[in-house]
């Protein structure tokens, strides 16, 4: 189409562009760059969240009681952990069935750094009482470091005549099931310590769970139950009181805070010879690089003076803090433990 000029020549008139309409292919190629588009923004968002780790304070879940071995330990780290990392580090307890209420918030928790888990050896023993879990104790989070080694230990009323191991299992065989031992719950390592005694040396203690070591001690120390087995930094005060007398404490060798206490080993009961292990994790799917963060942040408090004197007040023992030192320590004690743990009713405690 076109006019002609004044001068005659022709002029074109230019026809507008024909409107194609979107085919299928069209809108499958444009939904793909769109999703490839926000996928680079999510990727770029994580990598900044990742980088500005942390931005907020840092939750470390207990899943103990206040005033357990789990929780001084977590208390004895988190200030120093907290100025490692820049930003605050809250201790919040959360007990129940001997560990699992915490360990399996934190499992399910965002895994993003934020919401941390105290663990330690009741993970290896959970599987053994709940058989229909919907997630693994063990397997669901990644490993930052382990923290540190509190030896566990049988203790008595001080009132009560048994002044060594051997005189306790004497006067239970005496009246076999008349002695009852108090633990800070149902599958929790105060619980197997004193099972793995029933089991090696032929006694028939009975067991009274608690919600935590805590309200344990404060029995024994009452006179409601005759014995307990907990960790040592949770008995040591009182023994040092003159409330509790200390029978025996695992551990290869004796504690530096207990050095007059024999280790089991010493009195003949074999497969004790491991200590209550507690180590940071956080939930499986955590980001490396955060996983990393927390870990470099745990070294450094580590390393700190105050620190280990802290931990040496509770009797606990640092322990190495490389992933792969908790994932050996875990692998160790279900090979210790498992074989105990098919020979104890922990369902019907």
């Amino acid at each position: 189409a076109g006019t002609v000029g004044t001068t005659g020549e022709l002029r074109l008139t230019p026809e507008a562009p024909m409107k194609r309409p979107l085919t299928s292919k069209h809108l499958a190629t444009l939904g793909l760059l769109a999703a490839l588009c926000a996928c680079a923004q999510a990727a770029q968002a994580a990598q900044t969240a990742q980088a500005a780790f942390p931005d907020r304070p840092v939750r470390v879940i207990v899943p103990f009681p206040a005033g357990g071995s789990t929780d001084l330990v977590a208390r004895a780290l988190s200030v120093e952990l907290g100025k490692a990392l820049g930003q605050p580090v809250v201790v919040e307890n959360k007990p129940g069935a001997g560990s699992l209420v915490g360990s399996e918030l934190v499992a399910r928790a965002a895994p993003d750094g934020y919401t941390l888990l105290m663990a330690g050896l009741s993970n290896v023993f959970l599987p053994h009482v709940h058989a229909n879990l919907k997630w693994n104790p063990l397997a669901d989070y990644e490993y930052i470091g382990l923290v540190a080694d509190l030896p566990n230990v049988i203790a008595v009323n001080a009132k009560t005549p048994y002044r060594t191991l051997a005189e306790l299992v004497a006067a239970d065989k005496a009246r076999p099931g008349t002695l009852s031992f108090g633990s800070a719950g149902t599958a929790t390592p105060s619980h197997l310590v004193c099972e793995m005694v029933n089991h090696r040396l032929g006694t028939k203690m009975q067991h009274l769970p608690y919600k935590g070591n805590a309200p344990a001690v404060n029995d024994l120390m009452a006179g409601h139950i005759p014995v307990m087995c907990n960790n040592l930094g949770g008995t040591l005060p009182y023994m040092q009181g003159g409330q509790i007398r200390i029978l025996a404490q695992t551990g290869k060798s004796r504690s530096p805070a207990a050095p007059d206490i024999p280790t089991f080993a010493e009195l003949g009961v074999a497969g004790l010879d491991t200590g209550l292990w507690v180590g940071l994790a956080a939930p499986k799917g955590t980001p490396q690089q955060i996983v990393a963060t927390l870990n470099q942040a745990l070294a450094k408090a580590m390393a700190l003076p105050e620190t280990r004197d802290k931990l040496a007040r509770l009797g606990a023992t640092p322990l190495p803090t490389q992933a792969v030192d908790f994932h050996k320590r875990v692998a160790e004690d279900r090979r210790a433990w498992e074989p105990v743990l098919k020979n104890v009713d922990l369902k019907g405690n």
